[in-house]
């Protein structure tokens, strides 16, 4: 099936070629990914969010008492709905370039964008994938506290908690045989 699956040959100066461009026809990637797929929900979702901030659906509202905890709760919406934004920019800009590629490359002709700019192209709409976490972690604060725990945990582990870790993994190894043990009653 398109040759993705064959062994990359045994010569010594052989390297391996991306091969998107050639693999997926541009009607495809014009039409129905970036049209259909891609830019109508783009679309819709920039409408919305400058539905909600322009129109004011952040916008401090007179409370009743409990106005303290709504300005809390005010401030949490606005700083998620703003990180929400920051990532919806970046997939725009991760993406639009390539898209655009496409999009000339359709209807000018094959040549027109040099492959080596679509390869670039590829590139930055895979670094989408790689910048989003980090964008998460900087900008929420759940998610940052759960990569410093994971951060803690597994990376900047001393040899004190591999130890304790693998002592701990030892005593559970042995608990679970002796329960098992107890269980089984074919003789040996």
């Amino acid at each position: 099936m398109l040759g993705w699956h064959k062994d990359p040959p045994d010569s010594a100066n052989s390297t391996v070629v991306c091969r998107f461009i050639e693999v997926i026809p541009m009607s495809y990637l014009v039409y129905f990914n970036f049209f259909l797929c891609n830019l109508m929900p783009l679309l819709v979702m920039i409408v919305l969010y400058i539905f909600c901030f322009i129109h004011g659906r952040l916008k401090e509202k007179p409370g009743n008492g409990a106005q303290n905890q709504s300005h809390i709760y005010l401030q949490k919406e606005k700083q998620l709905a703003s990180s929400l934004a920051l990532v919806l920019t970046l997939f725009v800009v991760s993406w639009l370039p390539i898209h655009i590629m496409n999009i000339v490359d359709y209807f000018r002709g094959p040549d027109t964008v040099p492959y080596k700019t679509f390869y670039v192209g590829i590139l930055l709409s895979h670094a989408n994938s790689a910048v989003n976490p980090v964008v998460y972690a900087f900008k929420i604060k759940k998610i940052k506290t759960a990569y410093v725990k994971i951060w803690r945990q597994f990376v900047l582990c001393s040899t004190e908690t591999v130890i304790c870790c693998l002592a701990r993994q030892t005593t559970e190894n042995a608990s679970s045989n002796m329960r098992s043990g107890e269980n089984d009653t074919t003789p040996i």
